[in-house]
């Protein structure tokens, strides 16, 4: 079985020359360009995602930023 799964994507022309461009000047191929923005969204994703947990688990202990401190009391 493949280690690589192939995926077509359609871009609009201007997008496809920028990402062409950066993947030029930082010497690495488009692949790895989408790769790592890709990565980038899946973290900021997984980041929103265990924000929602935690204010959701305050929420339920009745807790107000007050009980925390620092940058999170208003």
């Amino acid at each position: 079985m493949p280690s690589i799964k192939t995926i077509t994507v359609s871009l609009p022309v201007a997008m496809g020359k920028e990402i062409e461009k950066v993947a030029k000047e930082e010497h690495r191929t488009v692949s790895e360009l989408i790769r790592e923005a890709f990565r980038r969204y899946q973290s900021q994703r997984n980041l929103k995602d265990l924000a929602a947990e935690g204010k959701r688990a305050a929420k339920k202990k009745k807790l107000t930023p007050k009980d925390f401190g620092g940058p999170f009391q208003e």
